[in-house]
């Protein structure tokens, strides 16, 4: 896999934001960036990860403009909407408690949608590294995100119906806090309900126009709202 290593531009009130997050989601000031962003950033940050033993493709070669990846077998998206439901379910687990795993050693991703995942001969690997904005947002809340991401894109997608959307979005958050029970996660997800319900409120009425987008973030708040209390 070739990719263009490219420098994202910081958005406009990106520091701010970030910093209201941190203070009102997670309690805490903004972290220092462990690697400062430029171009190359996804390769350091793919370099460093390696280096601790986290699952990602090894880099064959880079130079300034590009980089090149061992290809690591399908994106768990694919394979999840070819699987029966309770296959569906235990490839789903596994994957929830692998990202427990991986926020246990005290990392996170950034791009934890299960389409950033690969699986090659029943091993995972993460990809999708690029989104060096989060360095600066405190652990808790960078994994709280993450948590988000990897739920988010599961309601209503491939045959995964709304029942069950709303049956395996708990059990998924049972089985990351099962292994991870990371108090200041769960605290990071209380303080962002009431303001994702607010949004949703909002949002509500626009539910015809959005095709699924609305209606999934409204499962995912319903099963946040019911795992929390």
């Amino acid at each position: 896999m070739a990719k263009r290593l490219t420098a994202k531009r910081p958005l406009p009130g990106e520091r701010l934001l970030i910093g209201w997050c941190s203070r009102r989601l997670a309690g805490q000031a903004p972290r220092t960036p462990a690697l400062p962003p430029g171009p190359d950033y996804e390769l350091r940050r793919l370099q460093t990860l390696a280096a601790a033993g986290v699952r990602v493709p090894p880099v064959l070669a880079f130079d300034q403009e590009l980089m090149v990846l061992a290809h690591c077998g399908q994106d768990a998206f694919e394979i999840m909407r070819g699987l029966p439901r309770n296959e569906r379910t235990r490839f789903l687990t596994r994957l929830a408690t692998e990202l427990a795993d991986l926020h246990a050693a005290g990392h996170w991703h950034g791009g934890a949608q299960i389409k950033n995942i690969l699986v090659q001969d029943g091993q995972t690997w993460r990809i999708d590294f690029e989104e060096s904005a989060l360095e600066a947002l405190p652990l808790p809340l960078a994994q709280a995100y993450d948590l988000l991401l990897f739920l988010n894109i599961l309601p209503l997608a491939g045959p995964v119906d709304e029942a069950e959307s709303r049956e395996l979005l708990p059990q998924l958050l049972a089985a990351y806090f099962a292994r991870h029970p990371a108090l200041p996660v769960r605290q990071c997800l209380i303080r962002l309900l009431p303001w994702a319900q607010g949004l949703w409120r909002i949002a509500r009425p626009l539910r015809g126009l959005s095709r699924k987008s609305i209606h999934r973030a409204g499962i995912l708040i319903d099963s946040l709202e019911s795992f929390l209390a």
